[in-house]
């Protein structure tokens, strides 16, 4: 057994430093660029890993405009030499540039974070000049230089000014408790004309406030039109929200902020004299913006001390209040059923339940709350109601008096108070201790005359004593169990890594899987921007299923590449004309929501045939 103990402790030792050996493996950050581009030219800054990072810590672009990006991607390669296999994989952050002004600038390393560590990439320096610089992959002097400018003159056709987030309040100056509407709107300017899409959404938060969400999150964002300096702006009311003061003095709501992706369709004249034709050749720019509404400031007045009821809970708004007694006419121990309902406009669920002085002979419970909240429509309505149970201990006549319910009115700006009815009950004497009730709320009725519980009469039984766990059969099984463990362990894990060395594999087995999910991702886009990604689809789902790196694959070689394959020409011709027809589509005009159900259905069906071979 001590030898055992030994050659398990080298063991666990050998594992640690393999696993250590593993953590201390160098994780390479390497970022490029052109040497030298002009003022205004878009140009390409990567930065490549080894390794895949979790997440991106900082970047630091103060001389340049972000065009595009980040964009991934991801390689893997794997040699064998002498019968030594290599495996090793690289992932690629793609930003799209361009300069703002003349001189010499240097981009700060990037800062990821891999596998808890911050890697930081080296810093590029890049020289700005008037024009087109020769890192820029252009030729021909001054033919190339007069490309740039133009294709910079065209970027400018792009104004950040067209999309901005804008809060409105409907009241500024509120009551403590009063409701409150604020609503936060997109606008959307004529220079977006490619599509666009909202990629996050950070909703404001400010103590001292209670809100509630409004409208059917479910639905679509209303959109409408507006005319500002003389440009039609498209508008879609992205949140409303109602908030409810809780403190008197200033209270300020943090912005809004959205995530939003636009993409502008640019027209390139050229000599071609089909480009020509045809109004000159066309290409699409995407920008990411990070949009920011204006804060909203609340100046919250405390509500009024003179004429404040004793009652009164801090409620503002407009209410009602009703009552129902089950029955009034039962026995003792039997129960009856309150119910006091409050209904209106205003912060419902911090109505506090009403105080009845019920008669000394009632066991009464604490209220069942039952909260009825429509947010639903452009503000705060429903109602709040207590249930009450109550059961008489003696007979007689008893009388049960009214609720009452204080508010302040929004209306006349004063305080309010509600009354309910009272009621009268007659109690005879009933039979026996138990309780009946007619409601599902039993777990507060006590039942009387059982409170005493029987005495047991069967005794206990003695059990001998037990035995020492060490040395016992269950002992040795306790020690070995853990190798077994280790060893099912080890040989799943060979298993699993064997699997996932095989790409070919591992691609054949995901490229439905994938390509589907995307179709789906595809389905919910909107206008250009989902035939971009129908097409994206169709060539990864093709790249994955008969593995043809993405990077040999175009509309010239497609055909040889998957002939190659033993695709049959009917699937090859099947996915060229799908390809095609989705470049036509994405800049055809009028309602094209047709056109997108029949892309959709096709690339479906072709995916659905390939697989079915």
């Amino acid at each position: 057994m001590k030898r055992f103990f030994v050659s398990f402790k080298i063991f666990i030792t050998f594992l640690f430093i393999i696993c250590c050996i593993s953590l201390d493996a160098q994780v390479s950050c390497t970022a490029k660029a052109p040497s030298e581009v002009g003022v205004g030219q878009a140009f390409r800054y990567q930065v490549v890993l080894n390794e895949k990072p979790s997440k991106i810590v900082s970047t630091s672009f103060s001389n340049f405009d972000v065009l595009n990006g980040p964009s991934q991607g991801s390689s893997s390669s794997i040699s064998i030499v002498n019968g030594q296999m290599t495996q090793s994989s690289s992932y690629t952050f793609t930003y799209t540039l361009a300069a703002k002004k003349e001189g010499q600038f240097t981009i700060p390393g990037m800062v990821f974070s891999v596998n808890g560590n911050q890697v930081k990439s080296n810093a590029v320096t890049i020289n700005v000049v008037e024009g087109a610089g020769n890192g820029g992959g252009s030729s021909g002097g001054a033919g190339g230089r007069g490309q740039s400018q133009q294709r910079a003159q065209q970027s400018q056709g792009f104004d950040k000014r067209d999309v901005f987030v804008k809060a409105y309040c409907s009241n500024s100056n509120p009551y403590v408790g009063e409701q409150v509407i604020i609503t936060h709107k997109l606008y959307v300017g004529p220079s977006v004309n490619g599509g666009y899409q909202v990629t996050s959404v950070n909703a404001p938060t400010q103590s001292g406030l209670w809100s509630y969400t409004l409208g059917n999150p479910d639905a679509e964002a209303p959109r409408s039109t507006e005319v500002i300096d003389g440009k039609k702006f498209t508008v879609f009311e992205v949140r409303r929200t109602a908030v409810f003061p809780q403190k008197s003095g200033k209270i300020t709501v943090t912005p809004f902020e959205i995530g939003f992706m636009a993409r502008v369709i640019y027209t390139q004249q050229t000599n071609d004299p089909f480009d020509m034709f045809f109004g000159g050749r066309q290409y699409a720019q995407d920008y990411e913006l990070d949009l920011k509404s204006n804060s909203v400031v609340l100046n919250c007045k405390a509500l009024p001390e003179n004429g404040k009821p004793e009652d009164f809970g801090g409620l503002a708004g407009n209410f009602t209040m009703t009552s129902k007694l089950s029955r009034n006419e039962l026995k003792t121990n039997d129960a009856a059923n309150l119910t006091i309902t409050i209904s209106g406009t205003g912060n419902l669920q911090h109505v506090e339940a009403p105080i009845i002085e019920f008669p000394s002979d009632f066991d009464v419970t604490d209220p069942k709350i039952t909260d009825n909240i429509n947010t639903r429509g452009n503000t705060v309505t429903g109602s709040r109601t207590f249930e009450y149970i109550i059961i008489p201990r003696e007979a007689g006549d008893f009388t049960i008096p009214a609720a009452s319910f204080s508010y302040f009115d929004l209306k006349s700006h004063s305080y309010k108070t509600l009354s309910g009815d009272s009621y009268k009950m007659k109690v005879e004497k009933g039979k026996g201790g138990g309780v009946t009730t007619l409601s599902s709320n039993q777990k507060d009725i006590k039942f009387l005359s059982k409170d005493i519980r029987f005495i047991k009469t069967n005794g206990n039984a003695f059990h001998p004593k037990r035995s020492e766990f060490f040395g016992s059969s269950w002992f040795y099984v306790g020690m070995i169990l853990p190798i077994l463990l280790l060893i099912i362990f080890i040989i799943v894990w060979r298993k699993t890594m064997e699997t996932k060395q095989n790409v070919t594999l591992m691609k054949d087995k995901r490229a439905n899987k994938v390509a589907r999910k995307r179709l789906k991702k595809a389905g919910q886009l909107l206008n250009a921007a989902f035939y971009v990604e129908i097409s994206q689809v169709l060539w990864g789902y093709m790249s994955d299923k008969f593995h043809i790196p993405l990077s040999q694959l175009s509309m010239d070689t497609v055909e040889e590449k998957l002939k190659e394959k033993q695709v049959d020409e009917e699937s090859v011709k099947e996915f060229l004309e799908t390809l095609n027809q989705c470049e036509f589509a994405r800049f055809a005009p009028g309602d094209s929501s047709q056109m997108m159900n029949e892309m959709y259905q096709r690339a479906h069906d072709f995916m659905t045939k390939i697989e079915r071979r």
